[in-house]
C-alpha cells in the first residue's frame, strides 16, 4: 500500500461503482454508463487502490459501516478515467468559480468550492432534452432557492459545526445540509479540506486520500477509461 503522503496527483482519477452499471451481461463495457448519479461525482487518485482491500478502499474514501454493508454481495469495479483536455484540474480552493466555465474543471472539494459549485448547479436551467444526470433537479423551487442563495454566514456554520449538532439544532442550516448530501454527495464524513476521512480509524495518524469532484460524464465521453474488477464483499457471522 502506498503511504497517503506519497500519492501522486495526475490527470488520472478513480471512482468505484457496481459492475452491473458498467459492464453488460455480455461482458462488454457499456460506453453509455455515467460515472455516477449526480452532476458532479467524487474521485480520488488511482494509487489509492494499490494494496488495499475493497473494504479498505470503501473505508478510505469515506463510506460508513452502513453504506459498506449495503454493498455486500455486489461485484464492484474501479473506473480509472482521464477527462478530455478541455476539462482540467482547477487550482482554486477559495470558492471563486467562474459561472461561464465552471463545468470545465475538476475541483478540490473544499467547503468554499462545494458551496459555490452547489449554487452554480442550482442556478442552471437544464436545456431541452438534456442528460438528466448532468443537471440538478429539486422537488420544489424552495429547495432550489435554498441551494442557490444560502447566506454566507450560515454556510460558515454548516462548514464548522459537527454534522450531528446541525441535525439536532434543526432550522435552516439543517434544511440546507441534507441537500448537500443528496444532491452533491457530501456525507457526514465530508471534511471539506480535499482529503478523505478513513471511517474505520478516523483518529489514527494517516493523512487520508486526496479527493476531487469532477463532471459526471458517460464513459464514452472521456478521453480514456478502464474498468477493473475489484471483487465483492461478503460478511460471515460466526458464533463459536
Amino acid at each position: 500500500m502506498i503511504p497517503d503522503t506519497e500519492l501522486k496527483i495526475t490527470n488520472y482519477f478513480i471512482r468505484l461503482t457496481l459492475k452491473k452499471y458498467a459492464v453488460g451481461e455480455d461482458g462488454q463495457i457499456n460506453p453509455n454508463t455515467h460515472l455516477g448519479r449526480k452532476p458532479y461525482v467524487f474521485l480520488t487518485v488511482p494509487q489509492a487502490a494499490y494494496g488495499r482491500s475493497l473494504y479498505g478502499i470503501y473505508s478510505d474514501i469515506g463510506y460508513d459501516a452502513e453504506a459498506i454493508l449495503a454493498e455486500r454481495g455486489e461485484r464492484t469495479v474501479a473506473l480509472v478515467i482521464r477527462y478530455r483536455d478541455d476539462i482540467k484540474l482547477s487550482q482554486r480552493i477559495d470558492g471563486k468559480l467562474d459561472k461561464e466555465s465552471f463545468r470545465s474543471f475538476v475541483y478540490v472539494p473544499t467547503w468554499k468550492n462545494a458551496f459555490a459549485l452547489f449554487a452554480l448547479l442550482a442556478g442552471e436551467t437544464s436545456p431541452t432534452d438534456s442528460d438528466p444526470l448532468k443537471y440538478l433537479s429539486f422537488d420544489d423551487d424552495g429547495d432550489r432557492d435554498l441551494a442557490g442563495y444560502f447566506p454566507p454566514g450560515r454556510r460558515a456554520r454548516v462548514a464548522t459545526l459537527p454534522y450531528q449538532l446541525l441535525r439536532a439544532a434543526g432550522g435552516p442550516d439543517w434544511q440546507y445540509r441534507p441537500l448537500l448530501e443528496t444532491k452533491l454527495g457530501l456525507n457526514s464524513h465530508f471534511r471539506g479540506v480535499g482529503i478523505t476521512e478513513n471511517t474505520l480509524s478516523p483518529a489514527d495518524s494517516r493523512k487520508g486520500l486526496p479527493e476531487f469532484v469532477g463532471p459526471n460524464l458517460r464513459l464514452g465521453e472521456l478521453e480514456e477509461y478502464a474498468v477493473i474488477d475489484l471483487g465483492r464483499l461478503e460478511f460471515v457471522e460466526v458464533h463459536d
